[in-house]
């Protein structure tokens, strides 16, 4: 997981007046483009709680009602201790991490967005600049709906909308017919690897499924693919998000190798 920071110490943003209806911005979409897919960035307060604002956006339309998803989010992490404190970095005692976290104004990291799609029932795709979109998928009943945000240069959360979302209540729902058409052929992988396993009586990954994987994870290479593929029973979806979080850490990890650390030991990495 991401280190996160205190807010540094900078002029508070002047509160807008509250209007009816409230009156949304848009981000400048100069770093990521969505255009093409039919939708549009949602610019929320960068002030140490992005991620929260972006998510209560998302859920009510009103990025104000953030203290109550960061509430929520640390109170989940409390209540499932054994399931998050193995990934609490730098030996911090997880009841001090959690205080931290519960601090308005305190980046969220990997940890907390998946308490967030957790607590929330909601799967998570963040869409990033000249990478493919992340998802967190924890949920496959169809019940369960997909929050979209942005993330800007490695420190900032956005919101993610329709061009037609009028932008006065939660999010429309968004499909994107690309990651829906993978999704499908995934499951004829799996089932083709599972014939394909009880002929042969071994392994064996069909090369359609690789090049779903390769073009869906940036991976370049087929034998990485292929190991990955084998690990995770041919699961096309799977295999891509291994591969995305897999280059997600390691980039995650050089910078972390260039941050010095704070004394306040917090963690995460979203204003």
């Amino acid at each position: 997981m991401v280190k996160t920071r205190q807010q540094k110490s900078k002029p508070k943003p002047k509160k807008q007046q509250q209007q009816h209806p409230q009156v949304k911005k848009q981000g400048k979409q100069a770093d990521i483009s969505l255009d093409a897919l039919g939708l549009k960035i949602i610019k929320v307060t960068a002030d140490g709680n992005c991620f929260f604002r972006a998510l209560a956006d998302q859920l009510e339309g009103n990025e104000e009602e953030h203290g109550k998803y960061r509430s929520m989010v640390v109170q989940y992490i409390v209540m499932n201790r054994e399931m998050f404190e193995p990934f609490i970095e730098d030996d911090v005692p997880f009841d001090e991490y959690c205080q931290s976290m519960e601090k308005d104004g305190t980046w969220a990291g990997h940890m907390e967005l998946q308490a967030a799609s957790l607590v929330t029932h909601r799967n998570i795709c963040i869409h990033r600049n000249m990478s493919p979109r992340w998802y967190i998928k924890n949920f496959e009943d169809r019940a369960a709906r997909m929050v979209h945000l942005s993330y800007h240069d490695e420190e900032h959360y956005n919101s993610v909308r329709l061009k037609e979302d009028p932008c006065n209540g939660p999010a429309m729902p968004i499909i994107i017919k690309a990651d829906a058409d993978i999704s499908a052929s995934s499951n004829q992988a799996k089932a083709a690897v599972s014939k394909m396993k009880g002929a042969a009586g071994k392994d064996c990954i069909n090369t359609g499924s690789m090049k779903l994987v390769m073009a869906g994870s940036g991976c370049e290479s087929a034998e990485k693919v292929e190991q990955v593929l084998l690990q995770v029973d041919g699961d096309v979806d799977a295999a891509i998000e291994f591969l995305i979080a897999e280059q997600g850490a390691e980039e995650c990890t050089a910078a972390n190798n260039s941050l010095t650390c704070h004394a306040n030991g917090s963690y995460g990495n979203g204003r």
